[in-house]
């Protein structure tokens, strides 16, 4: 009897571990201003007010992520830390080996937790993200760690040239923000590789960048860009789609008329939870126009006389998953 119960105890403790196998996490991201490549210093891109922007230095803290499994429980990654930095965009993060088969959403934070935000850097070991850094990303000891530093010029006199530096600095402990994302993403070889998109240009919604623009610390702008970071699909899970998905719901939007000339109206229903991002591209590439925060099934007007001529693709997307895509083509 006894022997019988030993039996039954490793069966259920072998069960149980069975559950979940051991896979290492790996996050990676995708540095973009809408679906353009960011290249530091170098790309210029339009932001919600049609300014022209182009950044020097984007770098910021993530902390406490967290798994969400299929029961809806969540596995917190415990002590790690990634400064995301876009002057590294191949940079790969290892979070180490973890009981996940799947990541069915993620919780993310922004910034560096109280608990250590007022920690010295110098004890940590020099590859730790929290350890010193060139630049810096350390205020102080009262202030902490600067959770995002975001640097670069803005056009402010209209002739299309970025000429106005900006920094925004954002620090202090009430600035910590979480942001939950959804999507499932399956480990693959012992890998559970999350890929992540980064829209820079989501971060400065409804910012006009004028007046005094070297703003370090917790002033309304910073709060701002903050706000965005968590509110504006500023960071989006990558999921890959399958073809015949994207084909089955593209049979469910429609432009009219198209082609185009000074306007389209585009008609939508489409298998969503939460709220969809639009954009049309050219054939470059290039984002022309935007749209986010839209729901599920709705009509949205394209203005399309200030385009040139020529053959675009409009796509919706949740969380960076793409459900459905068209071509439109303007002729004037």
């Amino acid at each position: 009897m006894m022997r019988l119960f030993t039996l039954s105890l490793l069966f259920a403790v072998f069960a149980s571990t069975g559950i979940a196998q051991t896979n290492q996490i790996v996050c990676s991201f995708d540095h973009k201003v809408g679906t353009e490549p960011l290249v530091l210093s170098e790309t210029v891109f339009s932001i919600w007010n049609n300014k022209k922007v182009q950044l020097s230095r984007a770098e910021f803290y993530i902390s406490e992520v967290e798994i969400h499994q299929l029961d809806s429980t969540l596995m917190p990654l415990a002590d790690q830390y990634l400064l995301v930095n876009a002057k590294n965009p191949t940079a790969e993060f290892n979070l180490g080996i973890w009981p996940v088969d799947a990541a069915h959403g993620v919780t993310l934070h922004l910034g560096v937790p109280s608990t250590v935000n007022h920690n010295d850097p110098a004890s940590y070991p020099a590859n730790h993200p929290l350890a010193p850094q060139d630049p810096t990303m350390h205020w102080g000891w009262s202030a902490g760690y600067r959770f995002m530093a975001i640097e670069g010029k803005v056009d402010n006199n209209g002739d299309g040239v970025p000429e106005t530096s900006f920094e925004f600095h954002n620090l202090f402990d009430e600035l910590y923000k979480s942001l939950e994302l959804t999507g499932t993403k399956e480990a693959e070889n012992g890998v559970l590789h999350l890929r992540f998109i980064l829209d820079y240009a989501q971060l400065f919604k409804n910012m006009a960048l004028t007046g005094s623009l070297i703003q370090h610390g917790k002033f309304a702008s910073n709060v701002a860009m903050m706000n965005n970071a968590t509110t504006q699909n500023f960071v989006m899970m990558a999921i890959t789609s399958a073809t015949h998905e994207v084909e089955a719901n593209s049979l469910n939007i429609k432009t009219s008329p198209n082609p185009a000339n000074t306007e389209t109206m585009l008609e939508y229903t489409l298998p969503a939870s939460g709220s969809l991002n639009l954009m049309l591209t050219n054939t470059l590439g290039q984002t022309v126009r935007s749209f986010s925060g839209l729901s599920a099934s709705g009509t949205v007007r394209l203005e399309t006389a200030s385009l040139s001529e020529g053959i675009y693709l409009y796509a919706f997307y949740e969380n960076g998953h793409l459900l459905a895509r068209k071509q439109l083509m303007v002729k004037h």
